[in-house]
């Protein structure tokens, strides 16, 4: 049996594109569905759905630790989980995919290296099974710090699990991203090209890359300013504030506009995912 834990907020846009990809690439193997729907009817969806909670949680750790424990409670140790973001889903074979990794590591999941060289494995997707979640006292908290690619000191959801992983020195199969095609340097993503995760569906999108390319244009202008005295620097400090904010809007308004279209794209399109391998 594979046992899903989903989390959804606010926003049923993806409770039906996320349930229908489960039942055209998960349809050979019986699995079940636990979700946190937040802000959404839960009636809709008794029928797909085998769990549903709607407590008024809002740390998206909480809710798939909350998740985890239930499963581990349900299933048999040889079940496998599967954690995946609310706007995530397979795309290919991905049971496949895991059963030939799981019988060389005990967990596979996607690595985010592209969010500034993200170590951790990451709930986008991730799949073990529920014996080995026991074992190690599963938990996706944000745990210890690591350092950016830019030296900047962070943590993230997955980091405890990380941890755990390298105390105890066990492997662990990164999946990692496999776009030939890049709306965006972190939404939009192909994992080993069997998971498509969106990205920030649920929030305003913006992440450390974007800030990081707002500020490096800030940096060229701020430059320029420094060189052309004519501006001075109460005046060049004004265009620095203003070039950042205008570049970081701008990035958000082609984040929001690319995915009202790829969200289209996703209902109408079983093959959409065509688009980022360059086929």
């Amino acid at each position: 049996m594979i046992y899903i834990a989903t989390v959804h907020w606010l926003d049923a846009t993806w409770v039906d594109i996320q349930l229908d990809y489960f039942a055209r690439h998960l349809g050979s193997s019986p699995y079940r569905v636990y979700a946190f729907l937040n802000g959404i009817e839960p009636e809709k969806y008794r029928q797909r759905i085998y769990y549903i909670d709607t407590a008024p949680i809002v740390a998206h750790t909480a809710k798939l630790n909350l998740l985890a424990e239930k499963i581990c409670a349900d299933g048999e140790p040889e079940d496998i989980i599967y954690f995946i973001d609310g706007d995530a889903f397979p795309v290919g074979d991905i049971q496949g995919y895991v059963q030939e990794k799981l019988r060389q590591v005990p967990l596979v999941a996607v690595q985010r290296l592209e969010n500034e060289g993200d170590p951790q494995p990451h709930p986008s997707f991730c799949a073990t099974t529920v014996k080995f979640w026991r074992e190690i006292n599963g938990d996706w908290g944000q745990g210890p710090h690591w350092q950016t690619r830019d030296g900047r000191t962070r943590t993230d959801t997955g980091g405890l699990l990380w941890a755990k992983l390298k105390e105890k020195g066990i492997d662990w199969a990164p999946m990692l991203r496999s776009n030939r095609v890049n709306l965006h340097p972190l939404w939009f993503g192909l994992y080993q090209d069997l998971i498509y995760h969106h990205g920030a569906a649920f929030r305003t999108p913006y992440c450390m890359v974007d800030i990081r390319n707002a500020r490096q244009i800030w940096w060229k202008k701020r430059l320029m300013n420094i060189a052309d005295s004519r501006l001075g620097t109460i005046r060049g400090g004004w265009l620095q504030n203003a070039v950042y904010s205008f570049v970081m809007k701008k990035q958000i308004q082609k984040s929001l506009q690319d995915s009202r279209e790829i969200i289209m794209d996703i209902r109408n399109n079983p093959d959409f995912a065509r688009r980022f391998t360059g086929e």
